[in-house]
């Protein structure tokens, strides 16, 4: 996060800049003005090779079954 902000920092020099100074520079600051989240960015998310993470085992749920048996009608109350 700390290379995230200092980059938009340096963006708003550079926007600052752009207003302030003429000729090539000013092209130069704008160019960097608008390049720069991008490679903010890239810079913030970029975190390098990862170990691979071992896979975890397939747990295998027992199935389920209810037999016919189990299904009873309830019976009605006769009043």
């Amino acid at each position: 996060m700390i290379k995230y902000t200092i980059a938009m920092a340096v963006r708003m020099v550079c926007i600052v800049l752009a207003f302030v100074v003429q000729g090539w520079l000013m092209w130069v600051c704008f160019a960097l003005a608008i390049v720069l989240p991008y490679w903010a960015v890239v810079i913030a998310n970029g975190r390098g090779e990862s170990k691979p993470t071992p896979k975890a085992s397939t747990v295998v749920a027992p199935r389920l079954a209810i037999s016919a048996d189990a299904f009873k009608i309830p019976e009605e109350k006769k009043n």
